[in-house]
């Protein structure tokens, strides 16, 4: 099969990953994973997720997922705060974050952030309802266990 024959074109499959495999993918990957809404920014059409029922501003572990495209058709239910939901989408990195640290002479020096963030454009949100979370990791992990290494 050619790759440009589009009588036999395929849509590429999804890798279900738990919350801590997200960031773990490389760009362009298409994934399917359930996070739990910490905040949602309008103005960037941003939600940012964690992978524990905590709401915390010190949660260790956000993917931001860019809804953009699917605004006309997101339900408000799906942007309320510790909402748990099931997200389709591509992964990219994000650049480099910039931040002013200040060192013990109190002066500020700016330095770059070389962690990169994990930003997932979605494709589909819907909701995960009331959900079994170590039940939920448990079978992701039994799926995972039967696909083929590589």
């Amino acid at each position: 099969m050619l790759p440009n024959d589009q009588d036999n074109w395929r849509p590429v499959p999804t890798r279900l990953v738990q919350f801590d495999q997200v960031q773990q993918q490389e760009q362009g990957t298409k994934i399917r994973f359930l996070g739990c809404v910490q905040t949602y920014q309008g103005e960037s059409a941003t939600l940012l997720l964690s992978g524990s029922h905590a709401i915390s501003s010190r949660a260790t572990r956000l993917v931001h997922v860019n809804i953009e495209e699917l605004l006309p058709s997101v339900n408000h239910e799906l942007l309320q705060v510790g909402a748990w939901l099931n997200i389709v989408g591509y992964t990219r990195k994000a650049e480099p974050a910039t931040s002013s640290l200040a060192s013990k002479s109190g002066k500020h020096a700016r330095r770059s952030n070389r962690l990169r963030t994990t930003v997932v454009d979605a494709i589909m949100i819907w909701t995960a309802g009331a959900i079994k979370l170590d039940d939920y990791s448990s079978a992701v992990r039994s799926y995972q266990a039967t696909l083929p290494s590589g």
